[in-house]
C-alpha cells in the first residue's frame, strides 16, 4: 500500500524541517505538508520543506481541519489505497511514533488509529484538564471511552476519507467531530501508547483557548441542547395548558394538559434530533415509528408520575413536572442515541 504522512503547519519554524528530514531519512511515505496561510515571513521555511514534501498552500488561515480537509481531497484525487497519518508540525509527535501508527493502520484498514499520551508526569495543566474534562463528556455521548480525545495523532486507510471529508468543522473542533462521528457510526477506533512530548509553554500552539474550546464543546453540546430546548417547550406549554384547562373545570386537567404539551415538544424534539443534532441521513418512517414509541411509552410513564406526584401533599405542579422530566431525560437520550438514531 501508499503511505502519505499529512503535516498541517500554521507559522512552523525550524523544527518543521528537522521533523521532514528524519522522516525521510526513515521512510519512503509521500509527504504532504499543508501551509495554512502562514505569514510571508515563513516563506523561506516551505521553501526548505518542498525539498522533503509536496507543499499545498492556503492563501488565507482556514483551521487545521480545512488543512486536513484539502490534503484529504489531494489523496483523493491523486493516490489510491493508501495508509495515512496526519501529525503534527511542532515536533510533539516523534518519527518512530508517527511510522507506528502507520504499521498499526495496516493492521486494522477499518479502524482509526489514535496515538494516546499518557498524561503522567509534567504535563501542562491546560492540557490535563482539557483532554480529562473532553473525554469524560465524549464517554457520556458516545458510549466509547477513549484514553485521549485531544491527540493530533491519528492514521487510517484511505477507505475513511470520503466520510472524513463529509464531517463539519474546519479548525480544532474537526478532530472531536471525526471522533464523535466514527464513534456513532460504530467505526472501530483504537489506542496506541505514545511518548508524551511537551515543550514548555507549548509556544508552537495556535489553539486559542476561548473560541476553539467554545467551538469543541459547543459540538458536544448540541447533543443536549435540543432536550433543553425542548423541556423548557414542554414545561411552560404544561404550566401553560394546565391554567386553561383547570379554569374550565375539566376533571382530569393534569394529564390532559402533559399530554398536550408532550405531543407538541416531542414533534419538535424529533426534528430537531433528526435534522440538526444526529444528522440522520434515513427516511422518516422508521425513525418517525421508533420516536413515536418511544416518545408513548415516555408520555404513559410520564402522566403516571405526574399524576402521582401531583396528589402528594407539599408538591406543587412546577417541581413534580422538574422532578418527572428530569428522570427521564437521560433515559430519552440514551434511546434516541443508541438505538433510533444510529446510523
Amino acid at each position: 500500500m501508499n503511505e502519505v504522512i499529512i503535516i498541517p503547519a500554521y507559522q512552523p519554524d525550524g523544527t518543521l524541517i528537522s521533523l521532514l528530514k528524519e522522516i525521510n531519512s526513515c521512510t519512503q511515505a509521500k509527504i504532504l505538508v499543508i501551509d495554512d496561510g502562514s505569514s510571508p515571513d515563513k516563506e523561506d521555511i516551505f521553501k526548505q520543506a518542498a525539498s522533503y514534501a509536496d507543499v499545498l498552500v492556503h492563501k488565507q488561515n482556514q483551521g487545521k481541519g480545512q488543512a486536513i480537509k484539502t490534503a484529504l481531497s489531494y489523496i483523493k484525487e491523486q493516490v489510491s489505497d493508501a495508509r495515512i497519518v496526519i501529525a503534527d508540525a511542532d515536533g510533539q509527535h516523534r518519527v518512530a511514533d508517527i511510522l507506528l501508527l502507520l504499521m498499526n493502520s495496516s493492521k486494522n484498514p477499518e479502524a482509526l488509529i489514535l496515538g494516546v499520551r499518557s498524561f503522567k508526569g509534567r504535563i501542562p495543566l491546560r492540557s490535563r484538564l482539557g483532554n480529562g474534562i473532553t473525554r469524560k463528556i465524549f464517554h457520556l455521548l458516545t458510549g466509547v471511552a477513549l484514553a485521549d480525545t485531544q491527540t493530533g495523532l491519528r492514521a487510517f486507510s484511505s477507505e475513511l476519507v470520503p466520510r472524513l471529508l463529509k464531517i463539519p468543522g474546519s479548525r480544532y473542533e474537526y478532530e472531536t467531530n471525526m471522533l464523535m462521528t466514527l464513534a456513532r457510526e460504530h467505526i472501530a477506533i483504537r489506542e496506541i501508547p505514545i511518548e508524551t512530548v511537551y515543550f514548555e509553554g507549548n509556544p508552537s500552539s495556535h489553539f486559542r483557548v476561548f473560541h476553539d474550546s467554545a467551538s469543541i464543546y459547543g459540538n458536544m453540546f448540541k447533543f443536549v441542547s435540543s432536550s433543553l430546548v425542548c423541556f423548557f417547550v414542554d414545561y411552560g406549554l404544561f404550566q401553560l395548558f394546565l391554567f386553561l384547562s383547570g379554569s374550565l373545570g375539566y376533571l382530569h386537567a393534569p394529564e390532559i394538559s402533559n399530554i398536550a404539551a408532550r405531543l407538541i415538544s416531542a414533534a419538535l424534539n424529533y426534528r430537531l434530533n433528526k435534522s440538526l443534532v444526529f444528522r440522520h441521513q434515513g427516511g422518516h418512517i422508521k425513525t418517525g415509528l421508533q420516536y413515536a414509541a418511544l416518545a408513548s411509552g415516555i408520555l404513559l410513564v410520564n402522566t403516571c408520575l405526574l399524576t402521582y406526584l401531583l396528589r402528594q401533599p407539599g408538591i406543587n405542579s412546577w417541581a413534580a413536572k422538574l422532578m418527572v422530566e428530569l428522570a427521564l431525560f437521560l433515559f430519552s437520550f440514551l434511546f434516541q442515541q443508541f438505538k433510533i438514531f444510529r446510523a
